[in-house]
């Protein structure tokens, strides 16, 4: 994690509270992990992905496809083919999007805005899944993507911030005009004399600043034993605590009288502090803290470890890991790390526009004592058919390393398990599925040397699409004895023959893309 640091973009918009629509926005990131040098001679632009992404919604966007995208951007392919927030994809050969940004304002609705940009509501829909839910509302400040040419003009509303001139609203007397100018009145109050810890605490209750559902005041002896320092987490009174603000302020008790600053962060949303304690057995004390922002459905927390080296705080996590509704524990559950180790379970994005999900578990250790980092990630258990197809096929995709037959064994599980149910709106969704199980055993058995068995895998398959996908496949590996090749021809059939992998397609903005590469996908 770099210097400053930016976090993870999350789309900021407000709820529906007691049928009150409230005002949020967009945060966009300064750094990205997956952003990387682009090739000297490359052309095109970097694209920052919003909420509700996927690689086909960019794909859309940005006019090139899904399989260009991937090998431009290799860093940003992760487990479940997800697109993070805030990460930048190099978008090569263009020279800009294939569209523009248009933010809701009062009284907008999907068919107004279809109206007043020219598009059909069927086509916002399909260029915003993230903005997608139930009651097809829209909250005033989200972000809409038109794939269309700008208007003349600017076509964004934007909505001035209060500054110290003009103070928002609500502002007690004696009280900061924003939340910007609290670290400096925090350290002008401690250096006046009578006033203490304690009343500085009462200060900020009385301001707003800190509440009985945001913010919080701790002390800890960070620097020396025989010190108090202290651990303010504040929330800016002048917004809500659903679309609000934070910031994090560490004060050092120096060895004489007063408080110094020692450490500011501001969040992008609420700031919340998890511990502060020397969690990884390294001998300096971590606080861990989480920066959460909520949008329509979904809260998203990032979390942040800071440790005191005896002369700065240094990051003491990699990258910025990001969740949807996580909780937080701290236990030893791993040999390989110091310490405890950090367990972070959650994941699930409320909207339906999401598709058929699963919480997870994601494991971080301090391997002696160094920066945590991601240990493993371990899925809840799930009768949804759907789901043991993805298990299935990222133990595919580690061939290279483990060889097929591992790969063979969990296509074969998902035609075995009678237990396993449909959980989607596919026709035929538990057979099309096993299917497709059968055809991924079908190539696994030619790569791991089992052509013999094929035969019978291959007589098993009744979807047309796939059937002629396997009868393409052994028949290409029989006339030329390269796998590869054979995958390369069963492409060319898939893109040719769309029933035989569409079915994958789109299951919701928060699972994986499926394309005509991704049939059989050997390289």
């Amino acid at each position: 994690m770099n210097l400053p640091r930016a976090h993870r973009l999350r789309l900021i918009s407000a709820l529906v509270l007691t049928a009150l629509v409230w005002m949020a926005f967009t945060a966009l990131p300064r750094l990205s992990h997956a952003e990387g040098a682009p090739p000297s001679d490359a052309s095109g632009f970097w694209y920052t992905i919003q909420r509700g992404d996927s690689w086909t919604v960019v794909a859309q966007r940005t006019g090139i496809s899904v399989a260009e995208l991937k090998k431009a951007n290799p860093k940003a392919i992760h487990p479940s083919d997800w697109l993070w927030f805030g990460e930048r994809l190099f978008v090569p050969g263009s020279t800009g999007l294939q569209g523009y940004w248009y933010q809701v304002k009062p009284d907008d609705t999907w068919n107004t805005v279809a109206k007043a940009t020219g598009m059909s509501a069927g086509q916002l829909w399909a260029a915003n899944p993230g903005l997608q839910n139930t009651k097809r509302w829209l909250y005033i400040g989200q972000r809409m993507w038109i794939p269309a040419p700008p208007p003349s003009g600017d076509a964004v509303t934007v909505t001035p911030v209060p500054t110290a001139a003009t103070p928002a609203p609500g502002v007690k007397a004696g009280c900061p005009a924003t939340l910007a100018e609290y670290p400096a009145a925090i350290t002008a109050y401690l250096k006046k004399p009578g006033n203490t810890s304690a009343s500085l605490k009462t200060w900020l209750t009385s301001c707003g600043a800190i509440t009985n559902t945001a913010g919080s005041f701790t002390s800890a002896s960070i620097v020396s034993s025989n010190k108090t320092d202290l651990i303010i987490v504040l929330s800016d009174p002048t917004t809500d605590v659903v679309s609000g603000k934070g910031m994090l302020l560490i004060y050092h008790a120096p060895p004489k009288n007063g408080y110094m600053l020692a450490r500011q962060a501001e969040g992008e949303g609420l700031i919340k502090l998890l511990k502060v304690d020397d969690i990884n057995a390294d001998g300096k004390l971590d606080v861990i803290w989480t920066d959460t922002t909520c949008g329509a459905h979904t809260c998203f927390s990032t979390l942040f470890v800071d440790s005191w080296d005896g002369s700065a705080y240094l990051d003491n996590i990699a990258g910025e890991p990001a969740m949807a509704q996580p909780d937080y524990t701290f236990k030893d559950v791993a040999t390989e790390g110091s310490g405890a180790e950090i367990l972070v379970h959650g994941g699930i994005i409320g909207s339906v526009g999401a598709g058929p999900q699963r919480a997870w578990t994601e494991t971080y250790i301090s391997a002696q004592g160094g920066p945590y980092e991601l240990f493993k990630q371990a899925y809840d258990a799930s009768n949804c058919l759907y789901h043991h197809v993805l298990d299935a096929n990222r133990v595919f995709d580690t061939w290279t390393a483990e060889g097929f037959d591992p790969a063979v064994a969990a296509y074969q599980a998902i035609v075995a398990d009678t237990t396993l149910v449909a959980c989607g709106a596919l026709t035929d969704e538990v057979q099309t599925l096993q299917d497709f199980a059968r055809f991924r055993t079908v190539v696994a058995l030619v790569g791991g040397g089992r052509a013999a068995e094929v035969p019978d895998v291959l007589a098993q398959i009744t979807h047309a699409g796939l059937r002629g996908a396997a009868e393409t496949f052994f028949s290409a590996y029989k006339s030329s004895g390269s796998v590869i090749g054979a995958c390369q021809t069963t492409t060319t059939y898939a893109t040719s023959n769309p029933n035989s992998w569409q079915f994958l397609a789109d299951w919701g903005y928060a699972n994986p893309t499926f394309t005509a590469d991704d049939l059989c996908p050997l390289k």
